[in-house]
């Protein structure tokens, strides 16, 4: 009996298989940043194919894809004067919390995060007393980020959450079954012999 046990685990274990995938999930905004107003993205991995029963995000990249309306140059040797720099708060509960950025530039800034599944909520709300879960990336899929632009001289085009995750194929029950009846057999069959 211990045999096919035994037979049984490991038929399981070279069933199954890994597979490494990466989802996406961007938005496209096109439209120029107004100095002191808040933006924000809400991304669902679960719409991109995203299952919290088969699949484990390994690591993480949030991107915003800015352009500088009017191209300046800074003068940071002249700390007084901030009317050329483009300063910008960005805020999400995944990565770091808070980053501030004294001067984004025509270009992609990128936030990168490995990831491990805690199942953990990484942002809560309450609601009439109760605690809510907001973002549970783990869970769910879906995860907020936004941002505080303190410039007009910023277009944003796109934002976008790269995932890349582990997927374990679960075998279906059929093949799984004719194999172990397979593996009965013959440990019937050596029991006989025994």
């Amino acid at each position: 009996m211990k045999f096919l046990k035994i037979a049984f685990f490991v038929t399981l274990f070279i069933a199954s298989s890994a597979k490494a995938l990466i989802l996406t999930d961007a938005h496209e905004f096109n439209v120029p940043l107004v100095s002191g107003e808040p933006g924000g993205f809400r991304f669902n991995l679960a719409n991109q194919g995203y299952n919290h029963l088969t699949d484990s995000i390994t690591s993480l990249k949030l991107s915003f894809d800015f352009r500088e309306i009017v191209e300046t140059e800074e003068d940071f040797e002249n700390p007084d004067d901030m009317s050329t720099w483009e300063f910008i708060i960005f805020y999400s509960w995944v990565f770091d919390g808070r980053s501030i950025y004294a001067d984004v530039d025509t270009g992609t800034t990128t936030f990168n995060s490995s990831w491990s599944k805690t199942y953990a909520c990484q942002y809560s709300d309450y609601v009439d007393g109760d605690e809510i879960c907001r973002d549970n990336l783990d869970i769910t899929g879906e995860m907020s980020t936004w941002f505080v632009a303190y410039t007009d001289n910023l277009w944003l085009g796109e934002v976008r959450l790269d995932a890349e995750i582990t997927r374990i194929a679960l075998p279906e029950p059929a093949p799984i079954l004719l194999l172990s009846l397979g593996l009965l057999g013959l440990g019937a069959r050596y029991q006989r012999r025994m």
